[in-house]
């Protein structure tokens, strides 16, 4: 290896660890967002069994994954209110 190609690498190299670095935090807000839907998900499915009218689809998961305890203790408080 000459020493363009071992700059070359360390360039690349470098320019990987940033976009890493760049994208970890929406990564995580993402995943985050998904697991807080997951169990969200269950959490609904288990309250209509108890006999709460709280239909699971698309925007109630998404509610609950995006505001996660708060976002079902809301939808529970619409639930009792309408």
């Amino acid at each position: 290896m000459d020493s363009t190609q071992i700059i070359t690498a360390m360039i690349f190299s470098c320019l990987g660890l940033m976009t890493l670095i760049i994208l970890s935090k929406p990564i995580k807000f993402l995943l985050k967002v998904i697991i807080n839907a997951g169990i969200g998900g269950v959490v609904i499915t288990l309250l209509h069994t108890m006999g709460f009218p709280i239909g699971v689809n698309y925007m109630t998961i998404l509610f609950t994954g995006l505001l996660g305890v708060p976002g079902i203790a809301g939808l529970l408080l619409l639930c009792v209110l309408l």
